[in-house]
């Protein structure tokens, strides 16, 4: 027969900022927000997948509870002529029910069953009590518009961003360095930009990682009229591979995937009507 059920529920998410100026050129921020993260509904109500060559069973977990944060943020901002900024930015988001993929046993992922009792259940779950995520932000960019011609249209940025979690956080970089280079002058525009990431584990264990990275993407553009351009992009210029690493007990670092995607290149022709 037909079940009627009904439910509600209500959540209330405060937050506020504030602005001072200490001097003419220089600003602090504080900031303080409430947030909330619901699970996929992959992740509460999907189907199973059994892989049975690597013994892995990936399923879904009924009894998810959203993730609920409370974030505060600081940043304190210095600009300079001609069109420069120097910041530097700091965060803490304190997570409540962290949301969280886990590799389980049957018997801890509650399957009572023998067709599965050896394999590995692979799951979102909740992370109990709460977590702290901190992280730092070094920030830089400037206008050279004090150069001659025709280097005065030059722009540079830089930035580096430390992350820091209470427990391993899979694809959360602990080091990030990033810089750009860009130009404009007349009809034409160009930029280039280069990342640098630490080792990104893919796990929570850490012993599966992504090795450190370093990438580089470039841009340009042409206006021929004032409603038309042609635009140009590449992406991964140096077609840095993506390396999988895994370790072991007793045993050094190695491969477990050597992925090269090459370079994407993506050009058009742009209306503004």
């Amino acid at each position: 027969p037909k079940i009627h059920r009904k439910g509600d529920y209500g959540n209330l998410f405060p937050s506020a900022s504030l602005k001072y100026k200490i001097s003419p050129n220089l600003d602090a921020q504080l900031g303080f927000s409430s947030t909330i993260r619901r699970p996929t509904f992959r992740d509460v109500a999907g189907v199973w997948v059994i892989n049975d060559d690597n013994l892995t069973v990936s399923a879904p977990n009924t009894s998810l509870k959203p993730e609920t944060s409370r974030n505060l943020a600081a940043r304190l901002a210095y600009y300079f002529e001609p069109v420069g900024l120097l910041g530097i930015n700091f965060y803490q988001n304190s997570v409540k029910d962290l949301l969280q993929s886990s590799d389980l046993t049957a018997e801890e992922f509650g399957y009572t069953d023998s067709d599965l009792a050896g394999y590995t259940f692979v799951s979102t779950t909740n992370v109990p009590g709460r977590v702290q995520i901190r992280g730092m932000e070094l920030e830089y960019s400037q206008s050279l518009s004090f150069l001659p011609r025709p280097l005065k249209g030059l722009s540079v940025r830089a930035s580096y961003t430390r992350n820091y979690a209470e427990i391993r956080r899979p694809s959360m970089s602990p080091h990030t360095a990033s810089s750009g280079l860009s130009y404009s002058g007349g009809r034409f525009n160009a930029s280039l930009n280069g990342k640098w990431s630490d080792n990104v584990p893919t796990n929570e264990a850490g012993n599966n990682y992504v090795r450190h990275r370093t990438s580089l993407d470039a841009s340009g553009g042409f206006r021929l009229t004032p409603r038309y351009s042609l635009f140009a992009s590449a992406r991964n210029l140096t077609n840095a591979a993506y390396i999988t690493m895994q370790t072991r007990a007793g045993s050094p670092p190695m491969w477990s995937a050597y992925q090269v995607w090459g370079t994407t290149w993506t050009c058009g022709v742009k209306g503004v009507f």
